[in-house]
């Protein structure tokens, strides 16, 4: 009898594990994104987090100036609310140029996030579908193997679940070579995978929406992106494309790191390389933008980003097996994807998360919708700071929720 009755535990919860892990038919685990309605009393909420945001913003400026940092900038978003915005440090190295809160930066991959939303709306508009395959929009698309060429969804694409092999094409990109040469060349990408069935982290196929859109729509992914998302948020400085980003020459240089061990960088050339995959990673903007992309990601502006677009983007659709999350520490319980952002389970809560780095420039994003906060930083000079400051950034606002405080300097290493 007590075998029967393991064996039927068992069982069971084998069921549920799968019930959690096997995707619905359009593609969503079974637990969804929570919406969670802004404030809209109009009350100033700052000082409901003011210890938070000073003991965060001490923290970040003295691992900012302890790194050398050359350049960047960081906002907090409280309750539809800036509660924090600040630059920091020179544009370029060797002068006294400052950055301030309009001065642009890339947004690498944080761009993706732009990307499913603006894909969600045009889903909404029945401009596209989502969970038609790609084939029917582009029916030159050849791939390796005619079930991915023939089933593959935007969903799929956007998820990282069209199942080429991760980073598929990024030398091509490297190498300064066109989107459409890429396009032509698709079909000898290595597929390991059926569609919806594995996450592999992409930037060419991803940057499909492109095309595809300007097919739908007649506009370049640029226009749509300023018509539907910039100008209706009041994004001033935000723009897609090379061109986009040295026009209004407030812009931030790049700059790598030459020595980890005395802290020095130096100035890079400012170069186009992943402008060609401007879904993937050719958004540009600046900290004063970030704030109010924030702010619509938490539900502030549903006339540009409608809940259901909120909920489209923000709901897992695959898992992430692998991911460098060495600094979340415990809290962090699973780790997916949705379309354009990861999106984490942090103590039973959902935080839509994304980090992006190209040549000289690292960004890093998070929502927090349940408890109405995010942050935004940029910098172009990349060093640990940045796969820090999400991780500590939820870690301590978790901390401090529970009624905690911090006493003088605060370190990452050892408070949670």
């Amino acid at each position: 009898m007590k075998i029967r009755y393991v064996l039927a535990l068992s069982f069971i919860l084998l069921i549920g594990y799968l019930g959690f892990t096997i995707q619905t038919q359009k593609g969503a685990y079974v637990y969804d994104y929570q919406y969670v309605a802004p404030q809209t009393d109009n009350v100033d909420h700052s000082a409901e987090v003011a210890d938070f945001v000073k003991t965060y913003s001490d923290f970040f400026e003295s691992k900012f100036d302890s790194l050398n940092t050359v350049g960047g900038a960081m906002t907090i978003v409280y309750k539809g609310q800036v509660v924090f915005c600040k630059p920091y440090g020179v544009k370029k190295l060797g002068t006294k140029d400052s950055v301030d809160i309009h001065t642009r930066f890339r947004l690498a991959s944080v761009s993706k996030g732009f990307a499913g939303v603006l894909a969600a709306k045009m889903d909404e508009r029945e401009a596209i579908n989502l969970d038609t395959p790609v084939i029917t929009y582009l029916p030159s698309l050849h791939l390796s193997k005619i079930e991915n060429q023939e089933q593959i969804t935007l969903r799929n694409v956007l998820s990282h679940t069209t199942g080429l092999l991760g980073y598929s094409f990024d030398p091509y990109v490297e190498s300064g070579m066109s989107y459409n040469q890429m396009y032509e060349k698709l079909y000898l990408a290595k597929i390991d995978a059926a569609p919806g069935e594995r996450y592999a982290y992409q930037n060419v196929i991803f940057s499909l929406l492109d095309t595809v859109l300007q097919l739908r729509t007649k506009m370049s992914y640029g226009d749509l992106l300023t018509e539907h998302v910039f100008q209706p948020l009041g994004m001033k400085d935000a723009s897609v494309g090379f061109n986009g980003f040295v026009a209004a020459r407030n812009y931030a240089y790049p700059h790598k790191m030459i020595s980890a061990k005395s802290l020095t960088y130096k100035v890079c050339d400012l170069n186009a390389r992943y402008y060609t995959t401007a879904p993937a990673a050719g958004v540009n903007a600046s900290i004063s933008d970030l704030g109010k992309w924030l702010k619509a990601m938490m539900g502030a502006n549903p006339q540009v980003v409608s809940p259901n677009v909120l909920k489209e983007v923000g709901t897992p659709y695959i898992h992430i097996a692998q991911s460098n999350t060495k600094f979340w520490g415990c809290n962090l319980e699973s780790k997916d994807y949705g379309l354009g952002w990861r999106v984490f389970r942090f103590k039973g809560e959902t935080l839509l998360y994304h980090g992006g780095f190209v040549q000289g420039y690292r960004a890093e994003i998070v929502v927090w919708p349940e408890r109405q906060i995010g942050m935004a930083m940029l910098m172009n000079s990349p060093n640990v700071l940045a796969q820090k400051a999400v991780p500590f950034f939820v870690n301590l606002y978790s901390y401090y929720s529970n009624g905690n405080r911090v006493e003088g300097d605060v370190s990452y290493d050892g408070l949670f």
